[in-house]
């Protein structure tokens, strides 16, 4: 019985087996040979089409699995890396949540290496060689096209290559080159909601305010008390929403919005003193800004209170040659820088805060 296994596919290679099983087939008699051929030619093909489910199931599965946020392919990281040079773009740069927390720094970028980035930072940061092989995180955002206020905001992860301390005491910090950006938003201006323990004050008057002897809207010192502010009593009924460099939305509600429901009527102006937590300042950040009451939006129970849209249309900003007066400017390409860069700042803490 082992000897006739042996021999059928032996038998294969007999120069007469193709006659023979031709022969088989036309007389309806079984053939060893034709058996083998034919389950040798099914099976292949059934494993073929097999290997071709599992590698286009693969090649889906990995696709599936990069964000439609991540940025990849090695020319374009490359194309926006040289135009962030060109623009000399500031990067956010912070030890990765790998490594030992630490502050983040703000640096530039001054050149860019196909094996890397160089990045100058200030001469207050104290750079040492025993940053080399540690992880950082980086932030920047990027403005593609410049005839549109529309940014672009990008995070990505790099290993620390190089460490040098120039002679002005300004280090140049070299980082990998990063395998892909993560698109963390786009849109005209970033928008995000601080939580409440981040607004530190929020006071309204209406123009007609500065118009009594003694209040001067360049000094803030003679403002005097708000028409509706932010105090222990109306904290609840008060949030701000959406800020960003160009507006943000306020929510009232209770006895907050009976006090400003003649103060905020579409198209009327008023004036904000708003201060920010910042982790940059103790005392936190203090904007100056003339608004424009744009929309108003109605809660969804007599109980929920309103929103009101508010746009920017003016800033204050400390006097150079006297700083405690204000010097009234209008936005810069729509928005308020300050309030912007510090949205964008937020937008990051809260980015991290995330595990993101």
């Amino acid at each position: 019985m082992s000897d006739a296994l042996w021999l059928v596919p032996l038998s294969l290679f007999d120069p007469g087996w193709v006659d023979r099983m031709r022969d088989s087939t036309s007389f309806n008699r079984f053939s060893p040979e034709a058996a083998i051929l034919t389950a040798v030619f099914f099976g292949g093909f059934a494993l073929f089409v097999a290997l071709g489910f599992l590698f286009k199931s693969r090649a889906e599965k990995q696709t599936r699995h990069i964000p439609l946020s991540w940025i990849t392919d090695k020319d374009k990281i490359d194309g926006i890396f040289a135009m962030a040079l060109r623009h000399r773009s500031k990067i956010r740069v912070s030890f990765s949540r790998e490594e030992t927390a630490s502050a983040f720094t703000g640096t530039a970028l001054v050149d860019v290496l196909p094996s890397g980035l160089v990045l100058e930072m200030s001469a207050s940061v104290r750079a040492n060689r025993a940053w080399i092989g540690k992880l950082v995180e980086c932030d920047f955002r990027l403005r593609l096209d410049p005839k549109k206020e529309h940014w672009s905001f990008y995070n990505f992860v790099a290993e620390i290559k190089d460490v040098a301390v120039r002679p002005d005491d300004c280090a140049l910090v070299t980082v990998s080159m990063p395998s892909r950006l993560e698109m963390e938003q786009k849109r005209a201006f970033l928008r995000v909601n601080p939580p409440r323990r981040d607004v530190k004050e929020c006071d309204i008057w209406p123009p007609a305010h500065f118009r009594a002897e003694g209040r001067r809207l360049e000094d803030p010192a003679t403002w005097e008390r708000p028409h509706l502010g932010l105090t222990e009593a109306t904290a609840p009924d008060i949030e701000i929403k959406d800020i960003s460099g160009g507006g943000m939305r306020l929510f009232l509600r209770a006895d907050a919005l009976r006090s400003g429901q003649g103060l905020l009527e579409v198209g009327r102006r008023i004036y904000l003193s708003l201060r920010l937590a910042d982790p940059g300042a103790p005392e936190g950040a203090a904007f100056y800004l003339s608004c424009r009451v744009q929309n108003i939006y109605p809660g969804d129970g007599p109980e929920s209170g309103k929103a009101f849209g508010l746009r920017f249309v003016g800033f204050g900003e400390p006097d150079p040659e006297h700083p405690p007066l204000l010097v009234w400017r209008p936005p810069h390409g729509g928005g308020v820088p300050a309030v912007d860069e510090w949205a964008y700042r937020k937008h990051l803490e809260l980015y991290r805060s995330r595990g993101g």
